[in-house]
């Protein structure tokens, strides 16, 4: 199954028995390589993009500015860290600075694509060719945390030809 984001930018996703959908996305960040990605699940409830435990160390995360905090969901309230990814790459678009959660419970496991990153593409779906197209959208309104007084979007959007 594919994602299109424009004639010649498409990207393989899968759809499991569960329903969800599932996409890998290249990282980009100091010393990745281009075959660095992280396995997502496709949530559109979610409203932050989240990174397991193991993910955000194997790839240095860890080591960049981040705040302590707590996040709500299915979960209840779990304990982690607010951090951004330096880039993220979805076809020919790089996201950069993308805000992320990474939970302290090494159990568990799903990465979350969220909305902070699915905003940017205002997809729809085809269910008769089950194939899932993004418009561009590189100016989305962002989630703002009055609390914290922060954008839960990424800082800026790059297209890149190849």
């Amino acid at each position: 199954m594919t994602f299109v984001f424009d004639e010649k930018t498409k990207l393989e996703f899968i759809r499991e028995n569960d329903g969800h959908i599932y996409i890998e996305l290249p990282i980009v960040c100091e010393g990745s390589k281009d075959t660095d990605t992280i396995p997502f699940v496709y949530d559109t409830g979610a409203f932050v993009t989240v990174v397991n435990k193991d993910r955000y160390e194997y790839f240095g995360l860890h080591k960049l500015p981040r705040y302590e905090t707590s996040l709500g969901g299915y979960t209840g309230g779990t304990k982690g860290y607010l951090f951004q990814i330096p880039g993220l790459r979805i076809g020919v678009r790089l996201l950069l600075d993308v805000w992320a959660f990474s939970p302290t419970n090494p159990e568990l496991r799903q990465n979350l694509l969220g909305s902070n990153v699915i905003e940017y593409f205002r997809p729809f779906q085809d269910n008769m060719n089950d194939v899932i197209y993004f418009p561009d959208n590189l100016s989305p309104k962002p989630y703002y945390s009055e609390k914290h007084n922060i954008s839960l979007a990424c800082k800026k959007v790059l297209v890149i030809d190849d």
